[in-house]
Parts: C-alpha cells; sequence; structure tokens
C-alpha cells in the first residue's frame, strides 16, 4: 500500500498548525449587570439621586452619563467635563448589588440641561456588557450656581442665581461640613430675581455648603463647594471622595447593550459574552503534531 500520501498529509497538516497557529477558546464572562434609580424618574439640577442595580459580570462597576449638551459617548457623573467614554465606580452594598449616589449639586452645573439624560453602567473588565436607565433632569426656576464648584485657597469664586421675585436681598450663607456658618454674605437681588456675588475662597480643603436665604423665599437655593488645596506647593491636597475619583476606561467598539426600564431595580436581563479565541503558542503544538508525524512515518515501511 502506497503511504506516501498519507505521509504528506500529516507534513501539510503540520505546516498549517505551525504558520496559522492553533487557537483555544478563552473563558466567557456570564452573568448580567442592571440598572434603575430611586425616584420617580425626575429631578431638579440641585437634587441628589440614588442608582442601583446588579453586577454579576465583574468586581468594578462604572458609570457615565449623556443628555442635553454631552458627549453622545457619556462622561462621568462628577466630572461633566471630563474624558468623555470614562466613568465614575460605584460602590457594592452587598453581594452583586451596587449602589452610586448622585449629588448634582456637587458637579458644575452650567453643564447639565433640562431633558432626558441616560446613565449607562458597564464593568471594567467586561465593557462590553453594558446597561441603561433614563431619567428627566430639569433646571429649576430659581437656583444657585457657583463658578468654578471645585477650587483652590485663594481663588475667585462667582455666585449667579434666580430668587424668587419680590425679594430685594438674598443671605448667603458658607457652611462647612459640621454645620458651622463660617461666612455671611449678602447679595442684591435685581426685578427680574438676577443675584450675583464673588467672594475668594479663605477654608482649608473640604466640602462646604453655600445656602441662599430669605424670609420670603418658599424655596432654599443650594450649592456645594469642595475646596481641593492651599493653591501653593506646600498646601495639603484633600482626598477626594471615592465616587468622585475618575476612572478612564474607554468602552468597546462594539457594545452589546442590555436596556433596563426606568425605575428602580430596572428589568433583570442575563447576558452572556463570548470572549474571541486566544492563541496558543504554535512551536508547543509543532512539537505535539511533529512527534506524532514522526512515529507514524517511522511504523510506516
Amino acid at each position: 500500500m502506497d503511504l506516501l500520501p498519507f505521509r504528506s498529509k500529516i507534513l501539510i497538516f503540520a505546516a498549517l498548525i505551525l504558520a496559522g497557529g492553533m487557537s483555544a477558546p478563552a473563558l466567557a464572562a456570564e452573568g448580567q449587570i442592571t440598572a434603575g434609580y430611586q425616584g420617580p424618574g425626575w429631578y431638579y439640577v440641585g437634587d441628589t439621586v440614588v442608582f442601583n442595580g446588579v453586577n454579576s459580570v465583574g468586581n468594578n462597576t462604572l458609570l457615565r452619563i449623556t443628555g442635553p449638551g454631552l458627549p453622545a459617548e457619556g462622561v462621568p457623573l462628577y466630572n461633566l467635563g471630563g474624558t468623555a467614554g470614562s466613568g465614575n465606580p460605584a460602590k457594592f452594598v452587598t453581594g452583586t448589588v451596587w449602589g452610586f449616589t448622585w449629588d448634582t449639586s456637587r458637579v458644575d452645573q452650567t453643564k447639565l440641561s433640562s431633558g432626558k439624560h441616560t446613565v449607562t453602567v458597564w464593568d471594567a473588565d467586561y465593557p462590553e456588557i453594558t446597561s441603561t436607565t433614563s431619567f428627566i433632569l430639569k433646571q429649576p426656576d430659581f437656583y444657585m450656581t457657583a463658578n468654578p464648584s471645585t477650587a483652590l485657597f485663594g481663588d475667585y469664586i462667582s455666585l449667579n442665581g434666580i430668587a424668587e421675585k419680590g425679594v430685594s436681598y438674598v443671605k448667603i450663607n458658607v457652611t462647612d461640613a459640621s454645620g458651622t456658618i463660617l461666612h455671611t454674605f449678602m447679595s442684591p437681588v435685581s426685578a427680574t430675581g438676577a443675584f450675583s456675588y464673588n467672594f475668594h475662597v479663605d477654608m482649608a480643603p473640604g466640602t462646604y455648603t453655600i445656602t441662599g436665604v430669605n424670609p420670603s423665599m418658599d424655596r432654599i437655593l443650594k450649592q456645594t463647594l469642595t475646596v481641593t488645596g492651599s493653591g501653593s506647593a506646600t498646601g495639603t491636597i484633600a482626598t477626594p471622595s471615592p465616587e468622585a475619583q475618575v476612572t478612564t476606561l474607554q468602552p468597546a467598539e462594539t457594545t452589546a447593550v442590555i436596556e433596563t426600564t426606568a425605575g428602580a431595580g430596572g428589568i433583570v436581563i442575563p447576558a452572556t459574552t463570548q470572549a474571541p479565541l486566544g492563541p496558543v503558542t504554535p512551536l508547543l503544538a509543532l512539537g505535539l503534531l511533529g512527534a506524532v508525524a514522526l512515529d507514524v512515518w517511522r511504523k510506516v515501511p
């Protein structure tokens, strides 16, 4: 029996393995990510929104937001001018349940407009698995903003807002975390309700609450100011809260999106993603097949 064709097939097969490499399936990411929020589904800019959900895919849950005037790729909720596609980390509450509290008074409110906003949730290790939840933000009729809302010692802060008509002034209090009033300013209010007041930061690093009040006003105007350092080389820089830290991670170009219905808990939809095939060392494959081919070659007369 002529076995040369059989030997040739063995050699050709071994050569193809060496040229193309051998692939083996990698471990697949199995699990689910859900996203929702607590509350009615609409909020004023300045309110606090609590998000939660489940991440059984990995251990590093991230959130980004998009909406009117924000990049389509989304930005971190606590850094609206940050890198597009990056997000803030959430905390695991228990087991696979995560939670994230977004205090909109702590961000640059000038970047938030009235309209529908969408938060995307994903895991840093599996960016192809995402979940979204949408809600409505509305700029209040009466408000106060601080520009900038994060500052250094000595920085110039500009407070601007709209107060209820009919009041002649707004009393502005700067309060520390313990509730102690450090400064009180009086700002006149125009006939249209507009007011503006400027001051220099002279507080130590920390988070401060700025309120605008008047006995005739029904609503208290509130804004958060974060002082991060002294502004000098010898200054002490405060450690930002975990939620304020930004993790810059670009999501994959191909994204499998799992939508959840707006509302706490959302709809839980399982997602299974098959990871791409990974290469095995060609030399190892050649060695194994070469040994088999040589053994067959020797046994054939």
